[in-house]
């Protein structure tokens, strides 16, 4: 059985349509003219009585999204108001007829009760009084930047499911790197330019290391911006208090004015220096100066500055702050000259 009903407001009759379908009441939609209305009937109809899987109904009268529901309906004998439709483990929500979304089965209950939107590339959930970030759900921070806090492992920027998301960076101003098998955290922290914090073995530890410069900028410095400090939900406030009292600031942090004066002289990297012919890299170690090569820019110079400084100590060496942190193509040539040294992993 189905249902018309005219809808007289002022000069203007739109007409709703209700379909029963498995002694279910479902609302089709609002429609301007009754042949329009007793059109889509026919349409739920077809959509109704075609063979499972079925989704595609170009030239439909009813919205897409009323479709999916319809055919989920259909299919798996659910009713559910959002665009969803199931697929065993996991299901699509249908944003729109170019964007499909892919979750777990486990997010299904909140994705029937909030809707999805999405504003430029800012996917959010929201109800009638609030909104949230999409990404937030799965644990990805707000200033995350995909391909550096996070990426998708499939390349598919719309599949949440949590086996396809990594997480690299949890925490804001704290970023993972690996170099020469051994893996660290860099806290670094915005004030004129980024300021290097320090690196760290444990990802907490460099959190807290934000959070700690973060304070002091706001409470020290004359700083007028706000900081939004990191919440670490894994530790006590006992654990969080003495990791934040052991955490030893920047000297740079507390004398902005050396950041500057190191600029001036033209020493941007800690270990390199401009010649006629390049830019010199050498690392101290053992009260010598080793020569790490020329290299055609500063940044290079840097990065093999890096690359020794890691080789001689590990976490405990200064990194220089480029992006990446070591060049690959550079790496045996800084190798071969810690050999001319005698400095080779089993002797350090």
């Amino acid at each position: 059985m189905s249902y018309i009903y005219p809808n007289i407001k002022g000069n203007r009759t739109t007409y709703k349509v209700y379909f029963l379908y498995e002694k279910k009441k479902l609302y089709l939609g609002l429609y301007d003219s009754n042949e329009s209305a007793k059109a889509v009937l026919k349409e739920a109809t077809d959509i109704m009585n075609a063979s499972p899987g079925t989704l595609d109904f170009p030239n439909s009268l009813i919205d897409f999204k009323k479709i999916i529901s319809l055919c989920n309906f259909r299919d798996h004998k659910m009713y559910i108001k959002n665009p969803i439709y199931l697929m065993g483990n996991y299901f699509y929500y249908y944003l729109s007829k170019e964007i499909t979304l892919v979750f777990d089965m486990k997010d299904l209950l909140f994705f029937s009760t909030y809707k999805i939107s999405k504003r430029g590339n800012y996917l959010y959930t929201h109800d009638s009084i609030s909104q949230q970030s999409l990404l937030n759900r799965f644990g990805i921070l707000n200033h995350s930047i995909p391909g550096k806090d996070y990426i998708f492992k499939n390349g598919n920027p719309y599949d949440f499911r949590r086996d396809n998301i990594e997480i690299i960076n949890s925490y804001k101003g704290v970023c993972k790197k690996v170099i020469d098998g051994q893996t660290f955290y860099t806290a670094t922290i915005y004030t004129t330019q980024p300021l290097v914090l320090g690196h760290y073995s444990s990802e907490i530890t460099a959190a807290i290391a934000y959070n700690k410069a973060a304070d002091f900028l706001m409470t020290h410095s004359g700083e007028q911006r706000e900081y939004i400090l990191n919440t670490i939900p894994f530790i006590t406030k006992a654990e969080y208090d003495l990791i934040y009292a052991d955490i030893k600031l920047s000297p740079r942090l507390k004398t902005p004015n050396a950041t500057r004066k190191r600029a001036i002289r033209g020493n941007t990297y800690r270990g390199v220096s401009q010649t006629k012919s390049g830019f010199r890299a050498n690392i101290g170690y053992n009260k010598k100066q080793i020569h790490l090569g020329i290299y055609p820019t500063e940044k290079r110079a840097a990065q093999a500055y890096n690359f020794a400084s890691f080789y001689l100590f590990g976490q405990n060496g200064h990194i220089n702050d480029v992006t990446p942190l070591v060049h690959d193509n550079d790496a045996s040539k800084v190798a071969k000259q810690l050999e001319k040294h005698n400095l080779t992993k089993k002797q350090i």
